[in-house]
This record gives structure tokens, C-alpha cells and sequence, in this order.
């Protein structure tokens, strides 16, 4: 087995820092340069050597033994350098400083003493000689062979890293799983699972993927959605991640709110989810996970999984499974030669031809080989190296599905530099998605990536060398996301290669949730990621275990409460990335000399330690969504910054002065100016390296032109996102130069997203108002712009997706009249790629274009948002793929012409009260899925469509309704306008999800209105204040001696119902439905005439699959009924606000051991029972989830919070 990490670079590392010019001055200044050359001229010695020597580890042990001696000092020799060059940018720092003389003299008398430190750095470069004198002296009797070192790649720049290349030879089971999941057989279960079954590498995923992005799966379901489970079956990781992917909150822990929101999320959806590499064999896990994807699945829903094995697909019941075989040798080799020959100049030889044949025979099969082997081979343009690697005795392992060491050949030969860069990923979990430019920056802090003599082009080689990684399939599943604050690069490793990457590194890469129980220092872990700190009692005791780690990645800190003694080895530790993510940032973090990466994202505090600005090594710093107010004056003298994010820094506001002095800057996401202090929009004019994004705050501090011209955005060409802000207050009267200012912040022609907000100028200048500086944009926003009555050509930009404009007040019509001279506008299409358009808070606007002007076309919109426009009187008629459409307090927008929109599937139409509204006309467009109305009254259903209605023979689509303040679809009694409300709910026949919100109109049961609804799966009813019960009552003697018992007799209807929601209806006396057979779900609340003893007594009288039972504010309650045992699939109980309940009755105490959540809060009597000591606590205690009065239960989820490795 080869060294981990390879030396060779570290080795070369060592070399570059004896030459550094920096180190070489210091060093000659202390009276050392004798004993740098010396340990110059031996790492020189070894460095020639070293390949052979790590290709003779792999065979003798001696050797093997030998090398680590020499990594241990070659990693010495590192660090004592790095000090030596700290002290050099120390000193360099102190000489730029005014009154630098006495500073000089001040140094000499602290622990920064010129004599002190000369002692100590003599003493430790004096003992890493010795080791390395020692190793040397030892080299001559192994005869190592002198190699040429493998070369630095840095040139491939050109892959793609949105799509996975084509995929061969997985057609037909492709074509057949697509097949099956359209089947319409499959609607008639609510849910059923599918299994793609083989061997690692075979290419399970790549197949789920196939399937899952096929345009015509993407039309049949609902909600697609994508899980890698990985080793560890965890329901709860597995729900949180669905909601993460499917909403991108990931804020919720709790388990109950993590099932509340699942079920919000699938909403009775079909939806499609792949769980991706399954290795759980308990079935309890998968019941559990299963139950509760059923529970709000739509009909037809289905579940793919991945999996190497076959009993996993027996447990969950997977039917049909497809067992994956091997590519045959005809799709292997065309496999093998698209990898290899792709960048070959010229056709191959028969030769090459035929030793490629034989070798992707010899892959057996798996498409995560061949890809492997033939990207390496397409390395090799020599055919005796063909013929080395045909000949090796790694395929021997390959004939019994041993992958690894084939794999392992593919890493043999990569460039040294590479082989560090992949082996450290295995600090990470198997299948994280791990961001490249976070990656980048955790290489170039561990000096990874070789110095081509130009520091600017550090993260372009760290690019280039991800680029070969991906290449060589070392990485997969590239992905490109881009936003208009973050534009990133994600990847996963396969398993294998995660496997490969920890086989190895071996001991050098750590992910550790709980400390060694032993305590034993690790002195061979480099790089660590730790999951809770407070286990670990702080992070010195995290580093007296591990004394020489580079990398520490603390995942979770909330629950670490410091001390003041637990940082003080940070003042001499070798760390060179840290992620510490606390409220509270120690001071000792301002000695960390060695440090070059540092997160403190989330930070509670409001300035930094001083010592901070000393950090002259710090290349990355990221303070995202912290509490820091001002940054430190010194921070111009760390002049190897490079990425400073201060994203979602609300409470910033100024910046240091100085800061254009650091010429190596390329990440600054927010700069904020102040006329009070802090340094001025002058200082951006030199740092033209700056990338990515960057918003400026606070330009109506801006005084002259002249500063923002020099500024000199146009120059910044790397930049693709620009938020530019004025003080919304600074609008008021408007200010006399912010017109001239915006003139002179000219981005360049490049720049894809740009922001305007709080600009005070009556018109926007010239660069606005012309296509070719913003011909490229792809997202424009503007925003408080309330003095500029013209929008720019945005309808001739022909890259521009989303548009938004939002409180412009005195803006008339979208497409104006001052550009029609622009000579585009003679031959585009207008809005040609708008995909998103926002109108919001634009009170004077009036149509979509000026009078006399063409229609406005808009080819490609899918989304339109318009709100609070109440002059704008019409929607866009020419939109033929708008699918999204909502409209709130436009009162002058009929919904007669919304309803004739082509292929609208959601809608959300919204009015403030208005009692003498004109009436309106509607009717659901024919393929709307989606469909919510607040505050309409006054509205018919649409005449003329009646009998087209009744003779149109397409299937109502029509599956969510939400109704709030639209009294039109309720009558409070019989006659017209009941006969005229019960003509809309014809076209809701297909509805499955109800949601009726403050309807006054709704006093009795809607029986009449329900009664077509059987598809219906959930009903929601809030606060309806007139709503009693149903129409048709009949009194019954009570058991309280009053009316508030009412029985209902109904024909069953909604047989389909699974949930049932009834909040704050104070008048509610009786619930006709409770006895659905069908019901799993049942939450009351704020109901206090509602006899629950009763309701409850129907629900148990007659059989129900009841799973959830939620009883919240029934202040009157007292009693439960007998029998409560007959809820067998009872396994969620919620009592709240019942302070008259204070015992369980027998049946359900049997009942209580088997649930999986129970919660108990303001029931005083009923809370000590369940508590320790209590009646039932031997009931209770085994629940898994459980909220007893104000207990919270806390949720652990590992590196779900970690920046590097982001959930996709």
C-alpha cells in the first residue's frame, strides 16, 4: 500500500518554503541561513528519490517505515518554516504602520521579542535538521532508483458540469422502469416501491437518475424528490432531508414538526422519490419511514430505491425489482473508447484498439470501471504503457468483484498533487455533496495545490485539478447551481471512491462523533471532522488528542458552553483550516499563525478580536450571518486574503479603511459604506481579482462621481452578480446625485444578475437604458426606484429570466416608448427567455405596454407574480406556458380572463375587503392543479361554459383548493344563491386537498358542497365562527342535560378522507365525518362547544385506521369514552390545553406503550401523572418522541450544517 497522501508534494512543499524569499531574509537576518541551506540541500536529496521510494513501500516495510519517518519530518520542517514566513509578514506589517519606529521598539519588550524568537526558532530548526540529516543518512542503503516526478496538470478546462456524459448501454432498463412507473395500474395503490439491485459500480444510480430526469416522469408526477441514505438508515435524517430538498428549510429538528411538514410537503401529491444506495435490513426503520410517506402519498406515488442487495428489496417489499447486470463487452467498449480516444488527435491505431478491447473486457462490465480505466488510459498516448497496465495483476482481484485495487490503479496514476487532493476528501461522509469553491480553499490551506509562480491563479489550479478528478471519475454527480448570491460547483464520490479515499489515507482523515474513550493521543490524524464539541469538552481537549491536525471541522457547537482555559492551545497549535461555528469567537483564535482557513459564520458578536488582523497567513474568512458590526482597522496588513464573506452581515456598517490594499482579494460579498467613518468606495479601484458577487451598501454616502467612478466596476470582469443600495430613507425628496453615482458604478458587459434597490434618480442613467452593457443579464431587479417613471429595454434582453419590479411608484406601462429607437427592438421576440416575472407595490401602473405599442409577448413565462398593482387591468393573454400565476389586491384584474389561461396548473388570486365589488365571472382553467381564492364575493361561475362542462370529456386535474374569505361558494341557506354556490364545486370533483379559512357563509355542514368530493383526502376548516354543525340535525337526550350533543345521520361520504383539521371554530357543536372509515388523522382545536367525549365515542364505535389524535383548548372536557382501546394504529397522541382531562382511561393506557410520539402540555394533572414518579411514566418512557409540559426534545443531525458539505 502506497504512503497516504503521497509525499511528493509535501516534499516539494518543503523545497518551495527553504527558496521563499520571504523566509530566506528572516532567516539571514537571524543569523540562520546556514542551517535553512542545509535543510534545503537535503530535502532536495530526498525529493529526488521519493517516487521510487513510494512505489518500494508498497513491497518493503523498512521502507514503508522510513517514508513515515520522514512525512512526521517533513511536516516539522513545514511548520517551522511557516513561522519563520509569518515572522517575515510580521515584521513586513509593523514597517507599513505609522509610527512604525516604535512599534519596533515596543515588540522587542512583548512576546513578539526578536531575541526570544530567535532562540526558539534556532532550537527548532536546529532539531528538524537533525531528523532529516538522520533520514538522509539512512536513504543510501535502500538504492532508491532517481524518477522523473509525474507532472502538475493544470490545463483541462473543458467539462461540463450541469449534465453526467451520455450514458451507454442502459436504454432498455431504462425504457422499461419508465414503463412501469407511468402504468396506470399503479393508481390504484397509494404508494409502491421499486428496487434497482446490483453490485457496487454497476451503475444503480446513474440508471435512477436517468429515470428520474426523464421529461415524461416529470410530467406524471407532482413533486419529485431525491434522498442518498447511505449507510445509515435514519427516519428522521431521511425526513428532514426530503423537506430540505423539497423546500430548503432545514430549520426544523423537532420530530413532530418534522412529520407535520413532511405531510405539507407531500400533500397527497404523486410524487416520485428515489432513496438512493439503501443498505438497512430492519424492518421496523422501513415501517416506520414507510408509514409515513403513506400517509400523505397521492395515489399513484412510488418509491425507487438503490440498493447492492436483495433482502434490503425484499423488506421493503420492492416489486418488480430490476437486477442490474454488467454492460455487455460491445456497451463496455464503447463505453471505454469514448472515455479514452474523446481527446485524441487523429484515429487510434489497431493497436491502441485492440489492448482497449482486452481491457474493457477485463472491467467486467461495471460502468464506474471502465469509466475509471478509460479516462486513464486516455492519459497515456504511449502504447508500451497500454501494455504495462494490460499486464498488471490487478485484474486478477477484479474476476472475484474485488473493485478496489483496480481502482486503485487509476489512482496510481494520477500527478502527486492530485492523489493528496482526492485522499483528502475522505474527511468527508459517504455521499455528502461537497461544494468545489469550499473545497478549493480547504486544498490551498493545506498547500495542496502547487504554486505555479503566480498567486492569483490558485483557485483556477484547484479548479483545473477538481476538473481532472471528475474526468478521471474520481467524482460524479457534477453539478452547476447558480443564484444571484452564490454560483457554486457541487460533487459526490461514489462509494468505491469513498472507499478507495479511506483505504488510503488510513488514519490521517477522521470523522469522529464521540471522543477516544481511552484518550489516547493520535498524533498520525491530520485532518478531522468532530460532531458535537461539547462531548468533547472543548476544543483543547480536542486538540491534546490530536496534536498535529491541519484540518478541524467542528460540526455543532450549540450546545458547548466555554470556558476560559479550553483555547489555549490554539495559541500553539498547527491547525490551518477551522470551522467554529459559535456564538462567541475566542481571542486566542487571533494566534493561530499556521491558520489560512476560517469559518465563524453565525457569530453572535459584534466586532472580532484585534489579534485577528494578525492572521497574515489567513486566506479565507467567513463571517456569513454573523452579528459583526465593524470589522478590525488593521485588517489592510493580512495581505494573503483572499475570500472575505460577510453575506447576511445585517448589522455591518462600515468597512476598514485600507481594504483595496489587499491585492489578492477575490471573494468580498458585502461593502458598506459610511460618510462617518470607515474606508470609501475608492478603495475597490485596485482590486480588480474580485469574483462572484458583491452588494454595496450605503452608496448615498457617496458625495462625488468621481470616487464611484474610480471605483472602477467596469474593470472587475470576473464579478457576475451586483446588488447596488441606497438608504431606503434616502428617497424621501430625492437626492441630486445619485443619478451621476449610478452612471459611474457602470458594471461590465459580462455581469449576469443585478440589483438596484433605494435609487432616488428621476431616470435611470444611460448604461441602463441601452442593451449592450446590460445585454447579458439573466435576473434584474428593481426596487424603491420611486422617482423613474421608464423601465429599461428589458423586454429586448435577450439572456434576462427573471424580472422583478417592485415599488416604482410612479411607473406607467412595462414596455415603454423612450427606447423604440433601440435597434433590437425592430427584430427580437420581446421577453424572449423571461421564465419569472414579480410586479409588486407599483400603484400607478396601468398596462403592460404604452397605447399604441404592440401586445407584449412573453414566449417562455412561467411564473407571474402580480401584487398590489390596483390600476393594472389585465393579466398577459399572449403567455402560452404560464403555469404559475398568482394576483393579490389587483382589483381591476377580472378572473373572467384568467379563466381562459392555456395551461395554467397553479393559481392564487387574493382581494382585501371590498362590500360593492363589481360582480365577476370565473371558472378553473382546465389543466389548474392548484388553486387558492381569499376575498371574493361577489362571483359566478362562468354561464357559457356549462355546457361545454357537461360534454367536455378531459379528467378534472384540479387536486388542491384553498378557500379564505370567499363567502361565493357558501350560502347560509336554501335557494338561488345556494343553487348558484354549488355550481363551482362541479368543477372541484377531483379535489383531494380542502382548505376552508373564515368563511362567514359557512354556518351549516357543507354536505351539499362535499358531496362529489370522494376523492377528497384532507379537509381543513379554520376558523369559520358561524359554523355549528350540519344542516339536518336531530336532538338527543345528553349526557351534560344541554344541547351540545347533536348526532348527524348521513349517507357516508368522503371515503376517501385520511385527514381531518377543524381549528378555532367556536361554534362547532357536531363533525358528521368523524366515522370515515378511512380517517388516520383527526386534530380539533379551539372548538369549546364540541363535545369531544361524544366525537370521540363515534370514532371508536366504528372501525377507523385513526394514527393521529390531536385534542387542543377543549377547556370543558373531562371525560374520555370507554372502549379506547379500539384504536389499533393509534401511534401519535396531542393533548393540549385540556387542564379537565387528568387521567387515561384503561383502553388507552394499554394503547400508550406502543405510540411513537405523545405530547401533554397545559394538562396540569395529567402532566404529573406521565412524569418521572408519576401514574403512567412506566407507560410513557419507552415513547421515542415526547413533549411533557415544556421538555423540548433535542434532534441531533450530523454535519447537516456544515458549509463544505451542503445538502443538495
Amino acid at each position: 500500500m502506497a504512503l497516504a497522501m503521497a509525499l511528493s508534494p509535501l516534499i516539494s512543499l518543503a523545497v518551495n518554503k527553504t527558496a521563499d524569499a520571504l523566509i530566506e531574509k528572516i532567516c539571514g537576518m537571524l543569523g540562520m541561513d546556514e542551517n535553512r541551506k542545509t535543510l534545503r540541500r537535503h530535502l532536495l536529496a530526498v525529493q529526488e528519490m521519493i517516487e521510487d521510494a513510494q512505489e518500494q513501500a508498497v513491497r518493503r516495510l523498512l521502507v514503508k517505515e522510513w517514508l513515515q519517518e520522514l512525512e512526521a519530518a517533513a511536516h516539522e520542517a513545514v511548520d517551522v518554516l511557516d513561522e519563520f514566513q509569518y515572522e517575515a509578514l510580521r515584521s513586513e506589517a509593523i514597517s507599513q504602520q505609522p509610527s512604525a519606529c516604535f512599534k519596533v521598539k515596543k515588540a522587542f519588550f512583548t512576546h513578539e521579542n526578536p531575541v526570544i524568537f530567535r532562540n526558539k526558532m534556532s532550537n527548532k530548526l536546529k532539531k528538524v535538521l537533525c531528523k532529516i540529516d538522520k533520514i538522509v543518512s539512512e536513504m543510501s542503503k535502500f538504492n532508491f532508483a532517481l524518477r522523473d516526478p509525474t507532472p502538475t496538470i493544470f490545463d483541462r478546462d473543458t467539462h461540463s458540469f450541469v449534465e453526467e456524459s451520455e450514458v451507454i448501454g442502459r436504454e432498455c432498463e431504462k425504457e422499461q422502469i419508465v414503463s412501469e412507473l407511468l402504468n396506470p395500474q399503479r393508481e390504484k395503490d397509494n404508494i409502491s416501491v421499486l428496487a434497482i439491485v446490483g453490485i457496487g459500480g454497476a451503475g444503480k444510480t446513474t440508471l435512477a437518475q436517468l429515470v428520474f430526469n426523464d421529461k415524461r416522469v416529470k410530467e406524471h408526477f407532482q413533486l419529485s424528490l431525491w434522498v442518498c441514505v447511505s449507510t445509515e438508515f435514519n427516519v428522521k435524517d431521511i425526513i428532514k432531508s426530503i423537506i430540505e430538498r423539497a423546500s430548503g428549510d432545514a430549520s426544523k429538528t423537532n420530530k413532530e414538526m418534522l412529520q407535520s411538514e413532511l405531510r405539507n410537503i407531500l400533500d397527497k401529491k404523486r410524487y416520485i422519490l428515489v432513496l438512493d444506495d439503501v443498505w438497512n435490513k430492519e424492518k421496523e426503520k422501513w415501517n416506520e419511514l414507510r408509514m409515513l410517506l403513506c400517509s400523505a402519498a397521492g395515489a399513484g406515488s412510488v418509491i425507487i430505491v438503490t440498493t447492492r442487495d436483495q433482502d434490503v428489496a425484499s423488506i421493503m417489499e420492492a416489486f418488480p425489482n430490476h437486477d442490474l447486470a454488467e454492460l455487455s463487452d460491445i456497451d463496455s467498449l464503447r463505453l471505454f473508447e469514448k472515455r479514452a480516444f474523446y481527446s485524441w488527435v487523429g484515429e487510434p491505431t489497431e493497436e491502441f484498439r485492440t489492448i482497449g478491447k482486452t481491457i474493457a473486457h477485463k472491467c467486467g462490465g461495471l460502468p464506474l470501471v471502465v469509466n475509471a480505466m478509460g479516462s486513464l488510459m486516455g492519459t497515456k498516448k504511449e502504447l508500451c504503457d497500454w501494455q504495462i497496465i494490460l499486464k498488471s495483476s490487478v485484474w486478477d482481484d477484479l474476476q472475484s468483484k474485488n473493485v478496489l485495487p483496480t481502482l486503485r490503479l487509476s489512482y496510481d496514476h494520477l500527478p502527486s498533487h492530485m492523489k493528496q487532493c482526492f485522499a483528502f476528501c475522505a474527511i468527508f461522509p459517504q455521499d455528502y455533496e461537497i461544494e468545489r469553491e469550499t473545497l478549493i480553499q480547504l486544498w490551498m490551506a493545506n498547500d495542496f495545490i502547487p504554486n505555479d509562480g503566480s498567486m492569483e491563479n490558485l483557485e483556477n489550479n484547484g479548479r483545473s485539478i477538481f476538473n481532472e478528478l471528475h474526468h478521471r471519475s474520481f467524482f460524479q454527480n457534477v453539478q452547476k447551481w447558480e443564484t444571484f448570491e452564490f454560483s457554486n460547483v457541487t460533487c459526490q464520490m461514489h462509494d468505491l471512491m469513498h472507499d478507495l479515499a479511506r483505504e488510503i489515507v488510513g488514519n490521517k482523515c477522521f470523522t469522529i462523533l464521540e471522543p477516544n474513550s481511552s484518550g489516547s493521543v493520535q498524533k498520525d490524524v491530520h485532518h478531522l471532522i468532530v460532531g458535537d464539541l461539547a462531548k468533547f469538552r472543548g476544543i483543547n481537549n480536542i486538540l491534546e488528542q490530536f496534536p498535529n491536525i491541519h484540518t478541524c471541522l467542528i460540526d455543532e457547537i450549540d450546545d458547548y458552553k466555554p470556558k476560559k482555559k479550553d483555547f489555549y492551545l490554539l495559541k500553539s497549535c498547527s491547525l490551518r483550516a477551522l470551522v467554529y461555528q459559535s456564538k462567541n469567537v475566542p481571542k486566542e483564535i487571533g494566534y493561530m499563525k499556521h491558520i489560512k482557513y476560517l469559518d465563524l459564520s453565525g457569530a453572535s458578536i459584534t466586532t472580532l478580536p484585534r489579534r485577528i488582523s494578525k492572521l497574515y497567513n489567513l486566506q479565507t474568512l467567513k463571517l456569513s450571518y454573523s452579528e459583526i458590526q465593524e470589522l478590525p482597522s488593521e485588517m489592510r496588513y493580512m495581505i494573503n486574503l483572499r475570500h472575505l464573506f460577510l453575506d447576511g452581515c445585517s448589522e455591518l456598517e462600515c468597512m476598514p479603511i485600507g481594504l483595496g490594499q489587499l491585492k489578492y482579494l477575490q471573494t468580498l460579498t458585502k461593502y458598506v459604506l459610511n460618510s462617518n467613518k470607515g474606508g470609501s468606495i475608492r478603495e475597490l479601484n485596485q482590486l480588480n481579482l474580485l469574483s462572484g458577487y458583491i452588494s454595496l451598501f450605503g452608496l448615498e454616502s457617496i458625495r462625488d462621481k468621481e470616487d464611484a467612478q474610480i471605483a472602477n466596476l467596469a474593470k472587475k470582469t470576473n464579478l457576475y452578480s451586483l446588488e447596488l443600495k441606497w438608504d431606503e430613507t434616502s428617497n424621501e425628496g430625492g437626492t441630486t446625485n445619485s443619478k451621476p453615482i449610478l452612471e459611474a458604478l457602470m458594471p461590465h458587459d459580462k455581469l449576469k444578475y443585478l440589483h438596484i434597490d433605494g435609487y432616488s434618480g428621476s431616470g435611470f442613467p444611460k448604461w441602463l437604458m441601452e442593451v449592450p452593457i446590460i445585454r447579458n443579464l439573466k435576473e434584474l431587479e428593481l426596487q424603491q426606484c420611486i422617482n423613474c417613471a421608464e423601465l429599461p429595454p428589458v423586454c429586448l434582453l435577450p439572456f434576462l429570466e427573471n424580472l422583478y419590479i417592485i415599488k416604482m411608484d410612479n411607473l406607467i406601462s412595462i414596455v415603454g416608448s423612450t427606447y423604440e429607437h433601440v435597434e433590437e427592438s425592430k427584430s427580437l421576440i420581446t421577453f424572449r427567455a423571461l421564465k419569472e416575472l414579480t410586479l409588486s407595490r407599483l400603484p400607478n401602473l396601468e398596462s403592460w405596454h404604452k397605447e399604441g405599442s404592440e401586445s407584449v409577448d412573453f414566449p417562455e413565462l412561467k411564473s407571474l407574480i402580480i401584487r398590489d398593482c390596483p390600476k393594472l387591468k389585465s393579466v398577459p393573454t399572449r403567455v402560452p406556458l404560464l403555469a404559475s400565476l398568482k394576483v393579490s389586491n389587483c382589483s381591476e384584474i377580472k378572473l373572467r380572463q384568467i379563466s381562459h389561461l392555456p395551461i395554467l396548473s397553479k393559481l392564487s388570486i387574493a382581494l382585501q375587503y371590498m362590500p360593492n365589488r363589481e360582480r365577476d365571472a370565473f371558472r378553473p382553467p382546465k389543466t389548474l392543479e392548484e388553486l387558492e381564492m381569499k376575498g371574493y364575493e361577489n362571483v359566478y361561475p362562468l354561464e357559457e361554459e356549462e355546457k361545454q362542462l357537461i360534454s367536455c370529456q378531459t379528467k378534472p386535474v384540479l387536486r388542491n383548493l384553498e378557500i379564505t374569505r370567499s363567502n361565493c361558494f357558501f350560502s347560509c341557506g336554501p335557494g338561488p344563491s345556494k343553487e348558484v354556490a354549488l355550481k363551482f364545486w362541479k368543477y372541484f370533483a377531483a379535489v383531494e386537498y380542502l382548505d376552508i379559512r373564515d368563511c362567514d357563509n359557512l354556518v351549516f355542514w357543507p354536505k351539499e358542497e362535499l358531496r362529489n368530493l370522494e376523492c377528497l383526502k384532507r379537509l381543513i376548516i379554520w376558523s369559520c365562527s358561524n359554523l355549528t354543525g350540519a344542516l339536518i340535525v336531530q336532538q338527543q337526550a345528553s349526557p351534560l342535560g344541554d344541547s351540545s350533543s347533536l348526532t348527524v345521520t348521513l349517507p357516508q361520504s368522503l371515503p376517501h378522507l385520511e385527514n381531518l383539521d377543524i381549528f378555532n371554530c367556536p361554534e362547532l357543536v357536531q363533525i358528521p365525518v368523524v366515522c370515515s372509515k378511512s380517517l388516520k388523522n383527526l386534530d380539533i382545536a379551539k372548538c369549546p362547544k364540541l363535545n369531544i367525549e361524544e366525537m370521540l365515542a363515534h370514532v371508536i364505535t366504528n372501525p377507523t385506521e385513526l394514527e393521529q389524535l390531536t385534542i387542543d383548548g377543549s377547556i370543558h372536557w373531562r371525560v374520555w369514552p370507554d372502549n379506547m382501546e379500539h384504536l389499533p394504529s393509534l401511534d401519535r397522541l396531542k393533548i393540549k390545553n385540556c387542564p379537565g382531562i387528568e387521567s387515561f382511561p384503561p383502553g388507552l393506557q394499554q394503547r400508550l406503550p406502543s405510540l411513537q410520539y405523545l405530547i401533554i402540555v397545559d394538562c396540569p394533572a395529567l402532566e404529573r401523572r406521565c412524569r418521572s414518579g408519576g401514574d403512567y411514566y412506566h407507560l410513557v418512557s419507552s415513547i421515542p418522541d415526547k413533549i411533557i409540559g415544556t421538555d423540548e426534545p433535542k434532534g441531533k443531525s450530523f454535519l447537516k450544517n456544515l458549509p463544505c458539505i451542503r445538502g443538495s
